[in-house]
């Protein structure tokens, strides 16, 4: 039997930790956390993906997402985290559609997770990511640089891909002096992943942001 959103919503509630969501509804000013631990997310994340298959897991995920509850958010987008998904194109669109009604940093982040593994199976979806990059909003502007963050950990990226590096790098030296240090925190991380394997690229963009610097 598939699981529905009113059990999946009771596994969520017997798993809170009452301490746990204090801190996490101080540190957001909101009430809405059940306090579940990280590793028990993931691990009911997993055994939902298993037991539910698509369409209906798109529909469960619908459901937690329009939950008023910090967890059952994060769920929605987990059960989404996928590598390989026939006919993804629905769940690329859902992804793109909760992403600019994330309210969290966590949200947004689950959200990337799940939306970069689609963007893996087809580049062609960069596009997206490129406008986020561009939005005023720092939250979109974070999402861009988890979305493209699988190609900076490409050990051997094809000729294609090397292009779509060489795309995000054009906007990667204004992210890692974004304003919002959320952004360019993570859009440090994503040079130094890079950087690990591709050091003239990475090189690259920093000796520009720092010509940037000095000529400011």
């Amino acid at each position: 039997m598939s699981i529905t959103a009113e059990m999946a919503m009771e596994t969520l509630r017997l798993s809170a930790d009452p301490d746990k969501a204090s801190v996490l509804n101080s540190r957001s000013g909101t009430s809405d956390a059940l306090g579940v631990p990280p590793q028990t997310l993931e691990d009911l994340a997993r055994t939902w993906r298993q037991d539910t298959p698509f369409p209906e897991r798109l529909e469960l995920a619908r459901a937690l997402w329009g939950q008023p509850v910090f967890e059952a958010r994060l769920m929605a987008a987990k059960l989404l985290t996928q590598a390989r998904i026939a006919e993804d194109a629905a769940i690329w669109d859902q992804i793109c559609a909760w992403i600019s009604e994330a309210e969290s940093w966590a949200e947004l982040d689950a959200l990337a997770g799940a939306g970069a593994r689609r963007i893996v199976t087809d580049l062609t979806r960069m596009g997206t990511v490129h406008d986020l990059a561009k939005s005023e909003r720092a939250l979109d502007r974070r999402a861009a640089l988890g979305l493209s963050l699988p190609l900076a950990k490409l050990a051997h990226p094809t000729e294609e891909e090397l292009g779509a590096i060489d795309d995000v790098l054009y906007w990667l030296t204004y992210a890692l002096q974004d304003p919002d240090k959320d952004v360019s925190r993570m859009a440090d991380s994503w040079l130094k992943s890079l950087g690990k394997h591709d050091r003239k690229r990475a090189g690259m963009v920093r000796r520009v942001v720092q010509s940037r610097t000095t000529s400011d």
